[in-house]
């Protein structure tokens, strides 16, 4: 259901993107036609198509929750890698990072694994780390392989529909859940006054349908409402009763940030699906990629879909497999690497475009060597 593009030449990616900005515009509620409009548009490259889009910590991996639905292995998996983090690499961070979420960005720009996944704001990156066996002076057996046996792809994301679904979903989809006696969440009915409240109220809470505000409308950033939660201390409750404070702004912390468990039984179900969310740049190499990230809710995959992904190798949790958000997805194949690739390095670009270290550096000078 997920819209694919297939290209051989760098001019042709450009046209490409084109053709998706004018389809998401299509799909789009704040194209109101009395502005020259463009998409804000996410990416994601993978050297291998067949990489799905899904965080790093749910791979391969089904976690067990306690009864009253409040914790999980996962999130017991996330409190160690946020202790050892901060106690053992907060010397290394040149910016003072402050909240879990802030610290999860970070170890995700380092390898490790968290409930985040990658974006970037910029087309070029993407397509960088998608030919980067091509681009890379190095000459492993593993490049050698991608080189010849693999389809590198992008993956393009409209992050402003994406966040719509979240918000709809938790207007209309939680009052269901809650009022399920064997749902998820219905030890949290006090949520459906603020379920309600969002349902009616969608332009004062999350998009305002303001057209100056087009561009930062919808999109979230965790740890910026971290700080409102924090100087509202013991009152958060009763703000967010009052709806002093945004109730998707309160529901988006609980559910992603502090991990309560998401549990998937049926895997024909719609679920939750992740946010679009902005950090701040705590290091010159997440600047330097311009990186936005997805954060997935803490599903837990249970019966029919924990053995559906057993049996047959299909994972609701899959990003690129969640129906309900398949038109916030598109996909570009890259059928001729090596011309893409020539042609991104004729035009100047380089692998320490997206590893702006001394390491990468020290090896673009001293293996004056393509691939392309």
């Amino acid at each position: 259901m997920i819209d694919s593009y297939y290209i051989a030449s760098l001019a042709e990616f450009y046209d490409v993107l084109k053709n998706i900005d004018e389809s998401f515009l299509k799909n789009s509620r704040n194209n109101s036609g009395t502005k020259k409009n463009i998409t804000r548009m996410w990416f994601r490259g993978h050297s291998k198509n067949d990489y799905n889009l899904v965080p790093t910590l749910f791979r391969n991996q089904f976690c067990e929750k306690n009864t009253k639905n409040t914790y999980t292995q996962m999130n017991l998996k996330e409190d160690y890698r946020y202790q050892h983090m901060k106690a053992r690499a907060f010397h290394n961070v040149d910016s003072n990072p402050v909240y879990r979420s802030e610290w999860q960005e970070i170890y995700q720009h380092h390898f490790g694994r968290t409930r985040l996944m990658d974006w970037t704001e910029s087309a070029k990156t993407a397509l960088l780390f998608a030919l980067e066996p091509y681009i890379d002076t190095r000459n492993n057996e593993d490049l050698k392989y991608k080189r010849n046996h693999i389809t590198p792809c992008i993956w393009v994301l409209d992050p402003l529909q994406l966040n719509r679904k979240v918000y709809k979903y938790m207007a209309e989809a939680f009052p269901r859940i809650m009022n399920d006696p064997s749902g998820y969440y219905s030890i949290f009915r006090e949520w459906d006054d603020l379920c309600a409240e969002l349902a009616s109220n969608e332009t004062i809470y999350f998009d305002g349908k303001a057209d100056e505000d087009k561009e930062i409308s919808g999109i979230l950033s965790l740890c910026a409402i971290e700080d409102y939660r924090k100087a509202l201390g013991v009152h958060l409750e009763e703000a967010v009763k009052r709806f002093e404070f945004n109730p998707f702004y309160y529901l988006a912390l609980k559910i992603y940030a502090d991990a309560l468990p998401f549990i998937i039984e049926n895997p024909k179900m719609t679920i939750l699906p992740p946010i679009a969310l902005l950090h701040p740049y705590h290091s010159n190499r997440i600047r330097t990629q311009r990186g936005a990230f997805t954060m997935f809710p803490n599903y837990m995959a249970m019966g029919k879909a924990k053995e559906l992904n057993k049996n047959r190798g299909i994972d609701v949790r899959f990003m690129e497999q969640q129906d309900y958000i398949s038109d916030c997805l598109k996909v570009i194949y890259i059928l001729d690497s090596h011309r893409v690739a020539k042609d991104l390095m004729i035009s100047g670009e380089r692998r320490s475009e997206i590893y702006p270290d001394i390491q990468t550096y020290a090896d673009i000078i001293e293996t004056q060597e393509y691939y392309y």
